[in-house]
């Protein structure tokens, strides 16, 4: 989702240019795990060398996103098969990404009322 390709897409040049990597402003950078210490120019991992203070506002940002994801897990949208649609494959995929579009503006109402805890 990040990237807009996996790794086989990569290798026949199909990547979604809609991705969110896309769409982070020059200048700005996201906050990452490990598995995005190879876009050093958009996402910020935790790295050897990086004082005590920065590892833990770090760490403080990726436990405030796990705590935006968990609220998303709580609706059972990613774990659970989803089977409603017609056939096929791109029905199925749009109707997946309204229901997860919904769920993330009850989210944005929720955190608007029930903010998440500061960094």
């Amino acid at each position: 989702m990040f990237r807009g390709y996996t790794t086989k897409d990569k290798k026949r040049n199909k990547v979604d240019k809609d991705a969110f990597i896309f769409r982070i402003p020059a200048g700005k950078k996201g906050v990452g795990d490990f598995g995005y210490s190879g876009e050093p120019n958009k996402i910020i991992t935790t790295r050897k060398g990086q004082s005590k203070e920065m590892k833990r506002w770090l760490g403080r940002v990726k436990s405030r996103q796990e705590t935006f994801f968990s609220r998303v897990k709580s609706f059972n949208i990613m774990k659970n098969r989803f089977r409603h649609g017609k056939r096929g494959t791109a029905d199925k995929l749009l109707r997946h990404k309204h229901c997860f579009e919904s769920v993330v503006v009850l989210l944005a109402y929720d955190i608007e009322h029930n903010p998440l805890f500061e960094v």
